[in-house]
């Protein structure tokens, strides 16, 4: 256990989006969850009220992005600015899952706005100092902005996971889903110095072509998000199908899982799919066979221990 911070100087408040997660952070910080009552009105708008003085302290505000991304980023918005209008002394923005990360370039043929940049400068007019996310989509998001971004990363616990549970597995291959994963497959298979493979889809025949040798392997698939699944249902078939792959096991920081294709999770190939709690998911109705390849690993400590560092500079 760490050396609890001060509650004096330090407020950490929870949004709607993940207040089990947010509770995790603070118990690890050594304090409370300050109160804020956030509403959505019948005509879609949000509203916020800080119940506890913030002023001249250090607000770390607690909101996922997932399911609910508009109004969630709406209700932070206006958090912030109420935080800065009350005179807090310094506001992070804690962002486990950043909204929009997805949308972070323009392919040349397109009509598109990035949004990702949009995001970042609107949460710097609102008023943060500061933004803490978890396995940002790309590396590249951290330019849209002037403040700083801490940029964690839940590799270290996929890492542990990985020697405790899965048998062999100095014997198995790292893949990548798609072409834009092949940096984040590379550096987990470096840790663990393990072989790498990519899959690679060919977008005038759609057709999947695997880079590395998986036949008769286990493979570890990795990804930062998991919305439908339908690159990791494509990417299990694939590696099964055409690399001939004995077992796989997926890592996926990210589990928003607006879907959960019952295929996927009923192949006798997928063996466990490891996620984390930066999105709030309820798996408690899911259907058996979901449930017992599921398994979510606690990020707080990961978070808290930037939150503790950062306010004790």
């Amino acid at each position: 256990m760490t050396n609890p911070v001060s509650n004096h100087d330090m407020k950490v408040f929870s949004g709607l989006s993940n207040p089990d997660l947010s509770k995790r952070i603070a118990r690890y910080c050594g304090v409370k969850v300050s109160q804020a009552d956030f509403e959505l009105y019948t005509n879609g708008e949000s509203d916020v009220d800080i119940q506890d003085s913030v002023r001249g302290k250090n607000v770390y505000i607690v909101q996922s992005s997932g399911r609910d991304t508009n109004n969630h980023l709406m209700g932070l918005l206006l958090f912030i600015q109420a935080c800065k209008l009350a005179g807090a002394r310094r506001i992070t923005a804690v962002l486990p899952l950043l909204p929009y990360a997805r949308g972070d370039h323009k392919q040349p043929d397109k009509r598109k706005p990035i949004a990702a940049k949009m995001i970042a400068g609107m949460l710097e007019v609102s008023g943060a100092n500061q933004v803490v996310t978890v396995d940002i989509h790309s590396p590249q998001t951290e330019g849209f902005f002037s403040i700083p971004v801490d940029c964690l990363t839940a590799r270290f616990l996929f890492e542990r996971w990985i020697k405790e549970n899965i048998p062999d597995w100095q014997q198995a291959v790292v893949c990548s889903p798609d072409e834009g994963g092949t940096r984040r497959a590379g550096i987990l298979a470096e840790k663990l110095h393990l072989p790498m493979a990519l899959i690679h889809r060919e977008s005038f025949n759609e057709e999947h072509i695997i880079s590395g040798n998986v036949q008769d392997k286990q493979v570890i698939l990795i990804d930062d998000l998991a919305d439908t699944c339908f690159t990791l249902h494509n990417a299990v078939t694939q590696l099964v199908r055409v690399g001939g792959a004995r077992c796989v096991f997926i890592c996926v920081t990210h589990a928003v899982l607006s879907q959960m294709p019952q295929e996927l999770f009923c192949r006798s190939e997928l063996v466990k799919m490891v996620v984390t709690n930066t999105v709030n998911q309820d798996y408690s109705d899911c259907h058996e066979s979901i449930t017992e390849k599921l398994v979510v690993i606690d990020v707080s400590d990961v978070i808290g221990e930037a939150i503790r560092r950062n306010h004790f500079a």
